[in-house]
């Protein structure tokens, strides 16, 4: 089969083809979004879930811990009442007037900042007697609240005052004042006395705060508020944890088989304890903390994603501090949502890849249909037996490339006593001698020239390019191919094969059609039969024996 009619009957399948790999494309995308808009709502889920734990953690935080706070608020009402009452039977006693004698325990007082060592004739050598004996008596005469403010089975706590003027700290524990003054540092920006006051807390609500120990790797956790009096600040009044307190107390907050590490963060995102939780390893870096904090200055809650771990961040109104709560990926694949987001993505692996099977097979269907459709169309084209051009897939060829040419030749040829082979020899001889001839003629023609058996023992050939000489000479160089080589019988005998041949051009008649040359090169092979075969004949009345 020629190349263009190969092209033309392989274009429909490449279309097929085509329009399959777009069906198939359209659907993978189509299919694709459909999952990728399932995994966002799963997503968006998930943030909801992630959110409404945290929401659930921080409400059980604060109602355990408003308790705590509402006892600060309360003894800071006590506090500014009594200091408009100072007039108290007895004074506060310091550590080295404590006796076992006396009831009520006495106060344990410490100077500030960090002496080297407290003594009686060195206690405020500054600041006006009158005045400190003023915040003494207060506290002395509220220090029967303090266990009452403190003392919890769920997060236990030392209460403290830590006056402004006086520079002194007062709690009933020598051992948390020696800690708080070890901790503290008037100086330090997120120290409490610098969170306490007004220009950072204008609303004078409460706060937490963590204090390193000096010289140690303890730390305090403090929730306090800022005392005022007669519109000026005096002082601080706060509650003194112990991390190992607070992180027991937020772990009995933490739901059931929680998934998710927590971690507390005073105000300004410095960290108030370690992980409590699942741990999973993952700390927060500088520009995650600064993400976070831009977040909270637009809204109370929010969810960050850096890499597999997912961030779950908001604010504990009453104490202004933070919890963080992270969740990894392998984590998340623990929960529900992580379960449905592993089955979501198996379902679209297990679509994907029985959509690339389907379209393979379909494909190969394609070609196998497309291949089965050429060889059909070969077999109804050619001739079986010798292979070459039958009359239809003859003409159809040369009509198709006959407009192309200017000048173009036909050769008509014809078997000599073929019917006689087959009466003699049989069929089977005689096929043979069809098949030997057609290989001889294709010997002597060119390339592009054009081979077509369009009867029994009757061949035509088509010469593009070439005139009535050139036709001529293809013609004798036919005639004597199959003259100078008789097909070998299975005795070992000889059959000769002869043919006779007619010529015509298509400039000769240049208004003719290829029909029309062809039926005048058809109506010269019988002249030459006529005048006694084996011969070509190119004139219409006489012939030439070459």
């Amino acid at each position: 089969m020629s190349t263009s009619l190969a092209n033309r009957f392989r274009l429909p399948m490449v279309h097929t083809l085509r329009v399959i790999h777009l069906c198939f494309i359209f659907v993978f995308v189509l299919t694709t979004v459909l999952f990728w808009q399932q995994g966002q709502l799963f997503s968006q889920g998930y943030r909801t879930s992630q959110l409404s734990q945290l929401e659930s953690v921080i409400a059980r935080i604060e109602s355990r811990a408003q308790y705590k706070m509402d006892s600060l608020r309360y003894l800071k009402q006590i506090f500014t009442e009594a200091m408009d009452d100072p007039m108290f039977p007895g004074s506060a006693n310091a550590p080295w007037e404590a006796n076992s004698n006396v009831l009520q325990s006495p106060l344990w007082i410490g100077e500030l900042p960090l002496p080297e060592s407290v003594t009686a004739g060195e206690a405020f050598p500054l600041h006006d007697p009158l005045e400190v004996r003023q915040e003494m008596n207060a506290l002395r005469k509220i220090q029967g609240l303090f266990p009452l403010a403190t003392r919890g089975s769920e997060l236990f706590a030392d209460l403290y005052y830590i006056s402004r003027e006086g520079q002194f700290i007062v709690s009933l524990s020598q051992q948390v004042n020696t800690l708080l003054i070890n901790s503290y540092n008037p100086h330090e920006k997120q120290g409490s006395f610098v969170l306490a006051s007004p220009l950072l807390n204008p609303q004078r609500s409460t706060f937490w705060t963590r204090q390193n120990i000096a010289q140690s790797n303890d730390t305090l956790i403090n929730g306090a508020i800022p005392v005022d009096f007669r519109g000026e600040w005096i002082g601080l009044l706060g509650m003194a944890f112990s991390n190992e307190s607070v992180q027991r107390f937020i772990t009995a907050s933490l739901p059931e088989g929680s998934q998710n590490a927590y971690q507390l963060f005073d105000e300004q995102l410095n960290p108030l304890t370690t992980v409590v939780g699942a741990e999973n390893g993952f700390r927060l870096n500088a520009q995650q903390i600064a993400t976070i904090r831009k977040m909270l200055a637009d809204k109370p809650r929010g969810t960050l994603r850096s890499g597999p771990v997912f961030i779950t961040f908001g604010e504990m109104r009453d104490t202004r501090s933070v919890l963080v709560s992270t969740q990894s990926l392998s984590q998340g694949l623990h929960e529900e949502f992580g379960r449905f987001s592993i089955l979501l993505v198996t379902m679209w692996i297990i679509f994907v890849l029985f959509l690339l099977a389907s379209h393979r097979v379909i494909c190969r269907l394609v070609h196998n249909m497309g291949g089965l459709q050429r060889e059909m169309q070969h077999h109804a084209l050619h001739d079986e037996l010798t292979g070459a051009l039958n009359r239809r897939g003859f003409f159809a060829k040369t009509s198709q490339i006959s407009p192309d040419y200017i000048d173009y030749t036909v050769v008509q040829l014809d078997l000599d006593h073929f019917k006689k082979v087959n009466d003699v020899y049989g069929h089977l001889v005689g096929d043979n001698v069809l098949v030997h001839a057609t290989r001889r003629i294709q010997r002597a023609i060119r390339s592009q020239d054009i081979l077509g058996r369009i009867g029994g023992e009757e061949f035509c050939i088509y010469l593009p390019n070439s005139d009535l000489k050139a036709g001529i000479m293809v013609a004798t160089r036919i005639k004597w191919e199959l003259q100078s080589a008789p097909m070998m019988l299975e005795d070992g005998s000889q059959l000769p094969v002869t043919a006779s041949l007619g010529v015509a051009s298509h400039s000769e008649y240049p208004e003719y059609t290829l029909d029309q040359i062809q039926a005048l090169a058809d109506m010269r092979m019988y002249r030459a039969k006529e005048s006694g075969r084996n011969q070509v004949c190119w004139q219409d009345e006489a012939s030439r024996q070459v």
